[in-house]
């Protein structure tokens, strides 16, 4: 009796298979979180601001619902809040203001003041540091908006990477399978040609010992 030929191949069969169902589950989470973040996109109803006047940028006007329409919101903030900021980031703008934004928070003296003259923690403040706290203000909710977008931007590119690396195992396992597959009939071929060659082997053997017996 000969061995079943598709018993060496069943464990790797069902690894393959299970391989598969990883790779469509990954594709099925990847495409739903794309779907979640560009839904949440939607509903904040963004739309591309343009850069300037004269070069707004291609994807200008357009809503904020994927990746390059939020990199495109990013560069447009960035742009806007330096200009706001005279180049300055928000790390690069010194504060020397209350919370209220209205008096000195600190002694500051004529060296370190931006109008020149010495002041004492609680006066009022000068128009030239009103102004660099308003900027400074104005730095800090463009550093949290475009972090916020990074973010958005991040999950885009995660999911995407989670549907490529599923779509991959999907092939891999579906490549495995047909590769076993043709190794199976080979290998039934082979064992096949084989029984009948040790047949006709035997018949022969069989007919000479006949023949010998007659004479």
């Amino acid at each position: 009796m000969s061995e079943n030929p598709t018993r060496p191949y069943r464990a790797t069969r069902v690894l393959a298979v299970i391989i598969c169902v990883i790779g469509l589950l990954m594709v099925l989470l990847g495409a739903s979180v794309y779907a979640y973040t560009t839904q949440q996109l939607k509903s904040q109803g963004i739309t591309v601001a343009a850069v300037t006047a004269d070069n707004p940028g291609a994807l200008a006007g357009k809503p904020v619902a994927g990746p390059f329409t939020a990199l495109a919101q990013v560069n447009a903030i960035n742009h806007h809040v330096l200009a706001a900021t005279g180049g300055k980031t928000f790390a690069e703008l010194g504060n020397v203001a209350t919370s209220d934004g209205k008096t000195y928070s600190q002694d500051v003296t004529a060296a370190a003041s931006t109008d020149g003259q010495a002041h004492s923690a609680g006066d009022a403040l000068s128009d030239q540091d009103a102004a660099t706290y308003s900027a400074r203000q104005t730095a800090q909710s463009g550093s949290f908006l475009q972090a916020s977008l990074f973010v958005s931007v991040l999950a885009f590119g995660v999911s995407a990477l989670i549907m490529i690396l599923g779509v991959l195992a999907v092939l891999i396992a579906a490549t495995f399978l047909s590769s076993r597959r043709s190794e199976k009939v080979t290998v039934t071929n082979t064992q096949t040609r084989s029984e009948k060659s040790s047949i006709h082997q035997l018949a022969g053997a069989g007919v000479r010992l006949a023949t010998s017996e007659e004479d």
